[in-house]
């Protein structure tokens, strides 16, 4: 009986450091998993000096902690309880701050002027089909503007999708005079497959193009907006002179779900 229980403390032991090592790897990996698909961005910058010191020093316990209780696998077969609790606080104390950068990445993006944000950036029609003929910041002056994070390979973006095309084409046979504007901010990391989705999904609208500048500006947006997942709609209004851009909604695809909210009752008139 005594060999049995000993038996199972060491698969209970193996499962724990297992899981604890996965949780390692995803805030080891550099980006952080949690900043991915922000990596583009300026997020280091944005973060701050105090938060990624904290982010650094922690980072550089968990993986000391890490090397510590792989060598006593190694030596021993076995980890002992409080090798295995010490990796576990070590691994909860870097995910939170992670959490803490990304937290004061948000909030230092967010704080940058939209009009600096997107700058001289040019869009082009989602298909592809042409380029648009004013830059970013001038074509989106005094519009309602959604900002629809999706990709390609996304499952309910796919589902999602014909609602808004739905939306928009309603809208643009409203024509307000501060209607509606789309601009797809890309997953995607190949344009063709992002061009080939629009044409198949009748995408009428705007979005970031696939150049490295661009990339890094949609890693931007994504960060700004503080996306985690998709498919995402924040809707914003920017101002006339295009310096600046209010928040209507964060939550857009709800919006378009339910069928009803107050910047939808202005884009259909």
């Amino acid at each position: 009986r005594h060999a049995a229980s000993a038996a199972d403390d060491d698969v209970r032991a193996a499962v724990q450091l297992r899981e604890a090592a996965l949780r390692a790897r995803a805030v080891l990996s550099d980006p952080p998993q949690m900043l991915q698909r922000c990596a583009r961005s300026a997020w280091r910058q944005h973060a701050g000096v105090t938060a990624m010191d904290e982010l650094a020093r922690r980072q550089a316990a968990l993986s000391d902690s890490l090397a510590s209780a792989a060598n006593s696998w190694k030596e021993r077969q076995g980890v002992r309880p409080a090798e295995l609790r010490s990796l576990t606080e070590a691994v909860s104390d870097t995910e939170a701050a992670v959490r803490g950068a990304r937290a004061s990445a948000v909030r230092a993006a967010a704080a940058v002027p939209w009009g600096e944000v997107l700058g001289s950036s040019r869009l082009e029609p989602a298909t592809g089909s042409a380029a648009a003929d004013a830059p970013g910041a001038e074509r989106l002056r005094g519009r309602v503007v959604g900002l629809y994070f999706t990709a390609s390979w996304c499952g309910p973006c796919r589902r999602f999708t014909p609602k808004l095309v739905q939306l928009y084409e309603a809208a643009a046979r409203a024509s307000p005079p501060d209607g509606l504007e789309l601009v797809l901010v890309s997953w995607d990391e190949i344009g063709d497959e992002r061009r080939e989705y629009a044409r198949q999904a009748g995408m009428r609208w705007l979005a970031l193009p696939h150049s490295r500048e661009a990339r890094a500006l949609a890693d931007e947006l994504t960060l700004r907006y503080d996306v985690t997942s998709i498919p995402a709609l924040v809707v914003v209004e920017v101002s006339a002179d295009g310096s600046s851009a209010r928040v209507l909604s964060r939550d857009g695809r709800m919006d378009v779900e339910r069928g009803h909210a107050p910047w939808m009752s202005r884009v259909l008139g």
